[in-house]
Parts: C-alpha cells; structure tokens; sequence
C-alpha cells in the first residue's frame, strides 16, 4: 500500500540490515546532526528485483517539487550501485544488493526520510509491479521511460509468463481481449549506458474478472463526525479505521489527515490491520501539544479509491468549554420549562397584565356594540334573588363602573314595545360574550331531558310562538330560555359568541343541567361566585371573569366598596 504525500509514518517492516562501516556511521552521524530541531517524516517503500538486470531508485519522484536537497546513506563504492544525480542505480542488480537504502530530502525547514526495501532475486523475469484488467485494456505499454531517456535506440524485446512472444522492438504490445490473453507479460529493454550494455524490464500482469465481480468503496468505521474534548498543553491521539471495500486493491486506497486551516502541520501515520476475513487501513493522528490553532478546525480523515471515497471530521473543543456547554444548555432547558409552568399558572395574571399594559392593542374593531349580554332568570315568584342581586347590582358595579365594560343586562335595558326575538337576536349578534347566570332553577329534570338534544331543533320566530309556550310556563322563564338557546345556538353553531357560565347559589348540580350548558360547562369551566364573601373572596372570581371577558375599552380610576 501507498500513500500519498509524506505526512506519515507507516509501520517499517523487519528488513535486513546491511553491514555497518565506520563511513556509514560517520554519515547517520551528520545527518541526524543536520536534521537536529525539524520533524522527521518516513516514507518506505519495498521493490523486489531479479538479478541481472538493472534498476534505479529515485529519492524524489516528485519532479514538479523544486529546491529540495537530497543525499543517499549508501557508501558511493559499492561494487554496482552508482548515484547519478538524485537517483540510486544498480547496474546490474546483485544478490548481495538486497538491503535497506535511506534517502533523505530536505526543504526549507521540513525534512523528510525515504526508505527502500529492496529485495533481489535470482529469477529470468522480474515480479508484476503493475496490474491492468483484460477488459478495460487494449495494449500493454513497456513502462521504463528513464531507460529510452538514456539510450532512445534501445531494443526491445517481450515475453509471456516468461516464454519469448514474435514481438520486437515495440514498446507497445497489443492484446485482443480474449479469455487466452490472461498472464504475466514482461518487456526486456536493451540498453548503453556510458559504453556498457545493460538489460532492464518490468512486468504487467493481465487479469480477468469473473462476472459477478463487484468493486465497492472503501467505508470509515470510526471516528464517525463528532466533537472531541481536549486538554490544552497535553498531547492528543486520534484514530481513523476504514473497512477496505470489497475487491479493493491496497496499491489503490489512501487514507490520510488533512486540516482546513493552513497553519497546521498534520502528523500521523498508516497501516493496515487484518480482522479475520475483513482488512481495515488504520491512520492515526499524533497531535504533540494541543493548542489554541487546533481548536474549533476541521480535522479531516479521507480514504480514497478509484470507487468511491469516504470522509469524516473531526472538531477538538476544550474539556471545560463543552462542559460549559453543556451546563448552560441544561439551565436553559430548564429555564424554558419553568417560563412554561409559570405563563401556565399564571397565565390569568399575565393576560391581564398585558391588557393593563397595552390596552390599545389588546382591543378589536370587531363592529361589536356590547362586550357582554347578560342571561338570568328574572320578574315574578320563580326569580331568584340572588341572581337577580348579583346580575343588576354586583356585576355592573364591577364590570362597568370599575373596568369600564358596556353590558347589556336583560330586564334592564330593553325598550318598552320591542319584541322578545328581535331584542334578543339584535342584542346577542351585537354583543362578544354571553353571560348566563345560574341558579338551582337552572337544573331540569333528567327525565324532561334526557331526549333533548344540545340544540333545539326549532327556535321561536314571534311573539306568537312565545305566547304559545306561556300556557304551562312563566313569561320570564320562557324569556330566559329563549335567550339562552339563541346565545347557545350562536356560540355551539355559529361559533360567533363565547359563552361565560357564572353560578351564584348552591345547589347547582352539573349533571341535572340542559344538555347544551353541560357541554359549556365541560369545555369552559362554571365561574363560581360567593353571595356572602367578602370583597378579597371573590377577588379570584372577578379575575377569571375579566380573563374571560374581552379588552376594556377604558378603565375607570375609582374603585368601589361591594356590599
């Protein structure tokens, strides 16, 4: 496996170590020396080589890079390896070349190792160094460019698995994609190099794949995308694991660490790890000291292969920061929640703050000429007087005196000679809210009930049809009955008039009550006020009933002493 760049350290596999001499001493000597204070980054690299046939390793092969000094730790005098510029050349290769060859670069302040692990074998052909699939190739290409360079009269010669094939001078053997031309294809170029005659090659292997060969991108294992504590000052270690896709050639996938910011030098190295029948790349990033220029940046892990590519960021925060975070998310949690129960438990107060406060924007123009109709029962020996009491003296001392509220209260603001429907239709379709009063006559008989339905189904239309009804029932109950089922048609039908349910006297049982007021009862509650209280008894009382009741268009300054 490969990687690209040279910000890592991969893992060095155990090598034989030539023979130290007192030069070669002398040399790590001063190159450690020279190197002394700047971050070393390695680079290895492993070739396998026949003997016989020449072979040139270059410690740059990044031609593009400028102005980097390079020197190599082989003794210059060694019987077939010369260095001719940056490059080490074994002319020919030998069995006893076989050994760990270091190059170091350097460039401004950054200094870099290149080890090669070479191995030489006494074999005709050299190994594959290079994989093409039968499909996706037409030619083979002889892929020695630094030997036509030398010698552009070169011959050329080709062989398959080793046997000579009826090619020569070509350096581009052609093949017909047939299953047949499976195999290993070696070109051999015969070259002069300052008057003596060497031979190279190299190998490319042609494969097939079967039919349900699939190719998969490699995929990140961990760290998935996250922030990370950390220390300030200390070291920090952070490990990628990517699961190699399947079918995925190693010589094909790179993983590596790279940042957003600039200003950062990445260190960290690559290997691979073998799980059972799954193989994973591991890179792991070495932060030496965490500092400020590392915090809040993305640190990026990428594997790349020709299939597909997977990525992650990582984002390092200080340790006492995210607890921060973390403490001040929780109390505002927590402050959210207790807002919400205290607007709950107090929402009565707040609205009625908020009135006081903005009572110019609180108020509609909604062409409404009463801010409540006011339904009791009212008139002969059936009255109650306590109603009575509370609907002509109590609620317009308070309401409208006080708060300064228009009500239209039945049985006071009619005008002799007006018809019964048309007051009451005319007062109601002018009115925001219906306040029916409620005594223990409110209550019915379950039997007179049970059949009827929250509405009724046919509503008076004139005097006449009132009068009818007057036979078995009192004038007043019929008006209060009319009123209510006029205003409960509006509020449960026409969705027009809010309907405010207020008990005066005991006795009042809900489940005795006309179905329709059952119904009010269940959704809006029966404000309950208290004939012998005193004044701070039903403070309560008059706060729910201005909840419920809409905007004052005024508010009166003096304030009332109730009986």
């Amino acid at each position: 496996m490969s990687f690209p760049g040279k910000r890592f350290k991969p893992a060095r596999p155990a090598v034989t170590q030539p023979k130290m001499s007192a030069f070669y001493f002398r040399w790590i000597l001063i190159s450690a020396l020279w190197i002394e204070g700047s971050e070393m980054i390695t680079n290895l690299r492993s070739y396998t080589i026949s003997a016989g046939l020449a072979f040139k390793l270059e410690c740059n092969e990044d031609h593009e890079m400028q102005n980097v000094s390079m020197s190599w730790s082989i003794v210059p005098n060694i019987s077939g390896i010369n260095i001719h510029g940056n490059a080490l050349w074994f002319l020919p290769a030998d069995l006893s070349h076989s050994a760990s060859y270091s190059c170091l670069s350097r460039k401004g302040n950054e200094t870099w190792e290149t080890k090669f692990d070479v191995s030489v074998e006494n074999k005709t052909c050299p190994c594959v160094n290079r994989k093409d699939e039968l499909k996706s190739t037409k030619d083979i290409t002889c892929l020695l460019p630094h030997i036509f360079e030398i010698d552009p009269q070169a011959q050329v010669t080709w062989r398959n698995n080793c046997h000579p094939l009826n090619v020569t001078n070509s350096k581009v053997l052609a093949i017909n994609r047939s299953p047949d031309m499976v195999g290993k294809y070696t070109c051999f170029v015969s070259f002069t190099f300052r008057g003596k005659n060497y031979s190279a090659a190299q190998t490319t292997e042609i494969y097939s794949h079967p039919e349900d060969y699939v190719v998969t991108k490699p995929e990140i294992i961990y760290p998935k995308e996250y922030e990370q504590k950390v220390t300030l000052g200390e070291s920090y270690t952070v490990n990628c694991k990517a699961l190699l896709g399947k079918n995925n050639k190693e010589e094909e996938t790179f993983i590596y660490w790279f940042s957003d910011s600039g200003t950062l030098d990445l260190n960290f190295s690559c290997s691979t790890v073998n799980e059972g029948a799954q193989k994973y790349f591991l890179s792991v990033l070495y932060i030496p000291e965490v500092t400020e220029d590392y915090l809040y940046t993305n640190l990026t892990c990428l594997v790349q292969h020709p299939a597909g590519s997977d990525v992650v960021n990582v984002i390092l925060i200080p340790a006492s920061q995210y607890e921060r975070y973390y403490w001040i998310g929780l109390g505002l949690v927590a402050l959210l929640i207790l807002l919400c129960a205290v607007a709950f438990l107090f929402r009565v107060d707040l609205v009625l703050a908020y009135r006081a406060v903005c009572s110019s924007a609180a108020i509609s123009s909604d062409g409404k000429s009463y801010d409540a109709y006011v339904c009791y029962l009212h008139g002969d020996q059936h009255s109650s007087t306590s109603a009575v009491t509370f609907a002509l003296d109590f609620l317009p001392a308070m309401l409208e005196d006080l708060y300064g509220y228009k009500l239209f209260i039945s049985g006071r603001d009619e005008l002799p000679g007006e018809a019964v429907h048309d007051v009451i239709a005319d007062r109601m379709s002018r009115s925001r809210r219906l306040i029916i009063v409620l005594t223990s006559q409110s209550c019915v008989s379950p039997q007179t009930d049970a059949t009827k339905s929250l509405l009724p189904d046919k509503l008076p239309i004139s005097d006449r049809d009132v009068q009818l009804k007057a036979t078995n029932t009192s004038f007043d109950q019929i008006w209060a009955n009319y009123e209510q089922r006029v205003g409960l048609y509006d509020a449960l039908v026409k969705q027009g008039l809010k309907v405010i349910l207020v008990q005066v006297e005991d006795g009042v049982e809900e489940a005795l009550l006309p179905e329709s007021l059952r119904y009010i009862s269940r959704t809006k509650g029966i404000l309950k006020w208290r004939q012998n209280a005193s004044n701070r008894g039903n403070r309560s009382f008059w706060k729910h009933m201005r909840y419920q009741m809409p905007p004052a268009k005024r508010r009166k300054s003096q304030e009332l002493t109730l009986l």
